[in-house]
């Protein structure tokens, strides 16, 4: 068998051992739904994949609050390759491969990476399957369409730096810096700086050590092309993501990430914790995410409600024993193995956030205050675990277990032995979780499907390591990378494979029930209380059992939370995602309607274009009529409507300044104020209106996403308002010429129109979009031409 043969035929097997269990989700019959799948990206998907059918490229996403940019939107992932699938395959499949295909890629890049650092075929298979299949990817690939994909392609990344430290030929250095831009390019399509920036760290490292590996009369020279190879291969990144990158910088200043600094608690908001150890072991300690009140994280209640943004953290059993096993010898430790482990630990080090001190020195920078979730070190210690596990694998294989590595399985087994013993009913475990369990509406089902989680983990764990001893008795194994790979896979299963949440396809393409009360202009208000539930009301699949997540996905759709009614064609108001609101401006009146009174909410909501509101009965809304009742998973909810509510495109004749931005929420949300017939804009200074309104009529001609245009015949000067949230990148034309658009009413545009007839035409610049296009064109150009003449010099 050739060498190329036998490294692809167990790709293909751990392709098609993935794929099965996943024939559903593959095929589209089921759609991904866990957390953000199907509150943000598949309803960013639809929207834009419906403008895409009207010709129409998605500047902006109507259906969120305000109108958000959504191309310029990182999160959406709109630029990314993958999104073509969903023009040749059925829209669910095409949204489900994305998460599948990056965990498979993701395996792929790692197993390079270890090729790349001098591993055998056999231990980079290892690293591939550990780092694929690690608690960290799956539960990015299974939720963070963008994190996903950012973190399939760091070990490609940084296997194409290693080859950029190598090169000593300036045709070899060409080909290193080309594949380097292309997947470092890649990658920033893809949308998550943080992750972006850790691979520029840890890529850094291993060029820097590449360099400084070289010959030591050389070492200054090499330095010196890698350098230069480093930074050809940043522009060629930087022109392949400029379709995203320039639209993003045209609307970052004003975007909430821009003007807020986070504080310490939201900055260092899920950072690993010590207790979180235990999921290293017993993988689903930390709860099964398909299961209601079984999926309510336990380590979410002992860390006093923070947030849990990674569901698991385990390396798996069969890659940590491995590496235990390898640790206890001495020719497993070298220059390379000593530098991961250290790697590893110092990635795990600030992955604790603020816990410990290291973390305090990123939150000194002001620029990087503005990213969350120090858990995101940890996939660089997962990274390392990985190609430490291979090459525990390859040092494994050399000769027989020892003493030591039979003392370390017994240990090991104890440790699962304790587990199961602390599991049984009334055990320490039961007596540690009663208390969190009372919290549950269900603490007995609750208990119970907890004691059988950590009892079937440890049941798993034990014969997997059981598994592992016996195929390590034989000396010299040569290989044994490929068994162990395979076990660890399958091994990983029983945790990861529950990660992927999803529903019936059909029963989530079927319109709510509130659908066609909600018809027609104006904006629909979701309380923030919502999704509210109780789980009485859902049945359990099997007698004792807790009823599944994948059930609360139609609650959602038929409570509207927003935006899973957006494919519908329900625009929102407000958006309930911390990060979802997308405007700066958006988010400070947002969060001025949740801090007002019931009647100044209302007068926020009606401003900004709210018809609908849908909350729990018992929450007051005094400026909206009640229009139906209904109830949900046994809650009672209420629509409201707002019989007159304002145009989208709208004239005010009487203008009020204000020179703070509270200042004008304060006279917005009071009677004072006018909606339909009042603007209030920044000023120098506090000035109420001076003179009587002027009245116009309007005449719109067309209302867009991302344009709108009308002709007003004015008595007088006033303004025409646009019910978009303001960013710098909006332009304005008077009668064909630029005209200055101004912040309205704290957050929507506005343009002053003189007295008398004139076209007035509101339009999203896309200039930044078309340059970076431009960009992205001559970058790929290059890379091909370079690759073609480096390859043909090669040869001759």
């Amino acid at each position: 068998m050739t060498r190329r043969l036998r490294a692809f035929l167990p790709a293909l097997a751990v392709a098609v051992l993935f794929a099965l269990p996943l024939i559903a989700e593959i095929v589209g019959a089921r759609l991904l739904v866990f957390r953000d799948a199907q509150i943000t990206h598949w309803p960013w998907h639809r929207l834009a994949a419906a403008a895409l059918d009207q010709g129409e490229v998605p500047f902006v996403n109507a259906a969120a609050s305000g109108g958000q940019p959504l191309l310029a939107n990182p999160n959406a992932v709109l630029l990314y390759p993958t999104f073509l699938l969903e023009r040749v395959l059925a829209p669910e499949a095409a949204f489900n491969l994305h998460y599948l295909l990056h965990v498979f890629w993701a395996f792929l890049g790692a197993r390079v990476l270890a090729r790349r650092l001098g591993m055998g075929d056999a231990a980079a298979f290892v690293s591939g399957i550990v780092f694929a299949f690690s608690g960290m990817v799956l539960s990015y690939g299974s939720a963070f369409m963008n994190s996903s994909a950012a973190a399939a392609w760091l070990p490609w990344c940084a296997a194409a730096l290693v080859d950029v430290g190598r090169a000593g030929r300036r045709g070899a250095m060409v080909r290193a810096g080309a594949a380097a831009g292309l997947a470092l390019g890649l990658q920033l399509l893809a949308g998550e700086p943080a992750i972006s920036l850790l691979t520029l760290a840890f890529g850094g490292v291993l060029v820097l050590a590449e360099a400084l590996g070289a010959a030591r009369g050389t070492r200054l020279a090499q330095l010196a092309r890698a350098a230069a190879g480093c930074v050809g291969a940043g522009l060629l990144a930087l022109a392949l993501a400029a379709p995203l990158l320039l639209p993003l910088r045209a609307v970052f200043p004003m975007t909430y990430r821009g003007q807020h600094l986070y504080s310490e608690r939201a900055s260092g908001a899920a950072a690993f914790s010590a207790a979180r150890a235990i999921e290293w072991i017993f993988p689903r300690f930390g709860g099964n995410p398909d299961l209601l009140g079984g999926g309510a994280n336990w380590l979410r209640a002992v860390a006093l409600g923070d947030v849990v943004y990674i569901w698991c953290v385990s390396f798996g059993v069969v890659p940590l024993f491995v590496l235990c096993l390898a640790a206890l010898r001495k020719d497993f430790w070298n220059r390379r193995s000593s530098a991961l482990a250290a790697g590893g630990i110092l990635a795990l080090l600030f992955a604790f956030g603020f816990s410990l001190p290291f973390y305090r020195l990123l939150y000194s920078v002001e620029a990087l205050r503005k990213l969350r979730y120090p858990i995101k070190f940890y996939l660089l210690t997962t990274l390392c675990a990985a190609l430490l596990a291979g090459l525990a694998a390859e040092v494994l294989g050399r000769r027989r277990t020892g003493r030591r590595e039979s003392a370390a399985l017994v240990a090991i087994l104890a440790v699962f032995a304790a587990g199961w013993w602390a599991a049984s009913p009334g055990g320490p475990l039961d007596r540690w979780a009663r208390p969190l369990a009372e919290s549950t509406s269900e603490p007995g089902k609750f208990l119970e499907v907890f004691r059988g989680l950590v009892r079937g983990d440890a049941l798993i764990g034990a014969l997997a390591v059981l598994a592992v001893a016996l195929l390590l008795r034989r000396a010299p194994l040569g290989e044994p990378g490929w068994a162990l790979g395979f076990l660890a896979l399958l091994s990983s299963f029983s945790w990861g494979l529950p990660l992927f949440v999803s529903a019936p396809a059909r029963a989530l393409a079927r319109p709510p029930a509130l659908l066609h009360r909600i018809q027609g202009p104006g904006r629909l208000y979701v309380s923030p209380g919502l999704p509210r539930f109780d789980l009485e009301a859902l049945k359990a699949e099997t007698a004792g059992g807790l009823p599944r997540t994948s059930r609360v996905a139609r609650i959602v759709v038929e409570q509207l939370v927003p935006l899973t009614a957006a494919p519908f064609g329900v625009r929102y108001l407000f958006e309930n995602d911390p990060d979802g609101s997308y405007g700066f401006f958006n988010r400070v009146v947002n969060e001025a309607a949740d801090a007002s009174t019931p009647a100044e909410r209302d007068r926020l909501l009606a401003l900004y274009g709210a018809r609908w509101v849908l909350a729990q009965d018992s929450e007051a809304h005094p400026l909206f009529q009640p229009r139906t009742g209904l109830e949900i998973a046994g809650r009672r909810l209420v629509l409201l409507e707002n019989p007159k509510p304002v145009a989208e495109l709208r004239w005010a004749g009487r203008a009020w300044r204000r020179a703070a931005l509270s200042g004008t929420i304060d006279l917005v949300r009071s009677d004072r104020f006018d909606p339909h017939g009042d603007v209030a804009l920044p000023g120098r200074r506090d000035e109420d209106p001076a003179v009587a309104p002027a009245a116009a009529t309007l005449e719109a001609e067309r209302i867009g996403a991302d344009r709108a245009s009308a002709t007003v015949t004015a008595e007088g000067a006033g303004h025409l308002l646009f019910a978009r949230t303001f960013f710098s990148v909006w332009r304005a034309r008077v009668d064909g010429q630029p005209a200055p658009i101004a912040v309205a009413n704290a957050r929507d545009l506005a343009v002053a129109v003189p007295a008398g007839t004139h076209r007035v035409e509101f339009e999203y610049d896309r200039s930044p979009f078309r340059l970076g296009v431009a960009l992205q064109a001559v970058a790929l150009a290059f890379a091909v031409v370079a690759a073609r003449a480096t390859r043909f010099a090669r040869v001759g």
